[in-house]
């Protein structure tokens, strides 16, 4: 009984950690997954909150600052001078204690540095440049995944129709040659299907490949260790589905002034004013408050800070200042930095118009490639549906003994042709949807 208990645990247990090792993912989870696990999504999420951080250390800049230092020390050899009292003899002057202690007590406040509020509207431009990147790493992200998505449920959609035209063939062939053992047939119908069914399992070993592939691609992207194992729960009818609303999709307004990357360089032209407002303050003064607190302790005895000690003594004394720094005069370096400045801005404003003009063209040209993916994979499927009937009713005719063997043979390659037309069509118009998707920066 302790044994058939202790067997079932261990079955449990065991059965718990294959379930572990499993995910079974839709394309949407995968997505969502890829997000969070993804490697690039990871390191532009950690830049962005480098940014965020960034914004409060430039800020603290500009905020009082205070120090405090302190030391003691331990003279081994007092300073000594000799001097000539006018006795023609040297006399030796010792001077200071054996032990010192300082402490020191300093703060500063920044009054005025046209560059310092410069600076601080720089750091949102840091930020929103990071928050753009992060974004911008998601859509890439998520076609990635969507692509490797498709192949995978391509490919396994293809090993499923050849792993039953092979059944289908194998079986044919069976029969074909208990017909052939009879006399009923020649042996050169026998080799046609022969021929078909070694064609059929090299596809289907090519395939089988293909999908360990494409699998592997799909948990690169999403950041799932390769050991585990990914289970496909979309299949291609669901994710096909779309084509009846294809038009919704295509006559979708695209605005190129909303795109990341029209975004991104809007964005960095805002740096690039900052920064030519940042040369234009270097002409201005900089101006700061200081003030220091200082207590000196002075003792033949270790300890300093005592005041009944042998020759101890203490003194304080404290400042404050106001700092100006002026600058006059630099050979017309400033002059040619805000030149600069201003040369990169009107660079980046030509940029802008021919980004706008760009991503216009981009969204035409995907538009047409998207409507032509869909109309070509309505006419796969149709083409398909043909083949296969054509197919069939060739298989009845050759059991019937009306069709010969190469009629089938035809039929059978035809029909795979169909197939493979229809699911590149099918991974196309997939792949083409995901394209349009990330041009409009919107994926459902």
């Amino acid at each position: 009984m302790k044994r058939t208990f202790r067997t079932l645990a261990v079955l449990a247990l065991t059965a718990g950690m294959l379930s572990a090792q499993e995910m079974r993912v839709s394309l949407a989870n995968a997505q969502a997954y890829a997000a969070k696990h993804n490697a690039s999504a990871q390191v532009n999420d950690l830049e962005r909150q480098v940014a965020k951080a960034n914004i409060w250390q430039n800020i603290a800049i500009g905020l009082p600052q205070v120090q405090v230092a302190g030391s003691y020390t331990n003279n081994i050899e007092l300073p000594a001078q000799f001097i000539d009292f006018g006795n023609g003899e040297l006399t030796k002057l010792t001077f200071g204690t054996k032990f010192a202690s300082a402490g020191n007590l300093s703060a500063s406040q920044l009054v005025f540095d046209g560059s310092y509020f410069v600076a601080l509207l720089a750091t949102k431009v840091v930020s929103e440049t990071a928050e753009l990147g992060y974004q911008k790493s998601l859509l890439e992200v998520r076609e990635q995944v969507a692509q490797a998505y498709h192949l995978a449920v391509v490919t396994e959609r293809n090993t499923q129709s050849v792993s039953s035209n092979l059944e289908l063939t194998r079986k044919l062939l069976l029969e074909t040659k208990a017909l052939q053992a009879e006399g009923f047939l020649e042996s050169t119908d026998v080799d046609q299907l022969s021929l078909v069914v070694n064609n059929l399992e090299n596809s289907l070993a090519f395939l089988n490949n293909q999908k360990e592939v494409s699998l592997a691609l799909l948990k690169l992207q999403m950041g799932v260790p390769q050991a585990t194992s990914v289970v496909l729960t979309d299949a291609l009818e669901q994710l096909v589905l779309f084509t009846e609303s294809g038009s919704a999709l295509l006559a979708q307004g695209f605005e190129a002034k909303n795109h990341i990357d029209y975004r991104t360089l809007a964005v960095n032209r805002e740096g690039a004013k900052l920064n030519m407002q940042n040369e234009w303050m270097s002409f201005l003064p900089r101006l700061s408050l200081s003030y220091g607190a200082n207590v000196n302790y002075v003792s033949q005895s270790a300890n300093v800070w005592d005041p009944s000690g042998t020759q101890a003594a203490n003194f304080a004394f404290s400042s404050w200042g106001l700092n100006a720094s002026v600058p006059l005069f630099t050979s017309g370096r400033r002059v040619a930095r805000v030149k600069m400045a201003q040369l990169k801005l009107q660079e980046l404003d030509l940029l802008l118009a021919n980004t706008e003009s760009m991503l216009s063209m981009q969204y035409k040209l995907a538009r047409a490639e998207y409507s032509f993916a869909l109309n070509n994979y309505l006419s796969q499927k149709r083409n398909e549906t043909l083949a296969k009937s054509i197919r069939d009713r060739v298989y009845a005719k050759f059991k019937e003994g009306v069709a010969s063997s190469q009629e089938y043979t035809q039929s059978e390659n035809q029909y795979q042709q169909s197939v493979s037309a229809l699911l590149n069509a099918a991974n196309n118009v997939l792949n083409k949807r995901v394209s349009l998707e990330k041009l409009l920066t919107t994926f459902n």
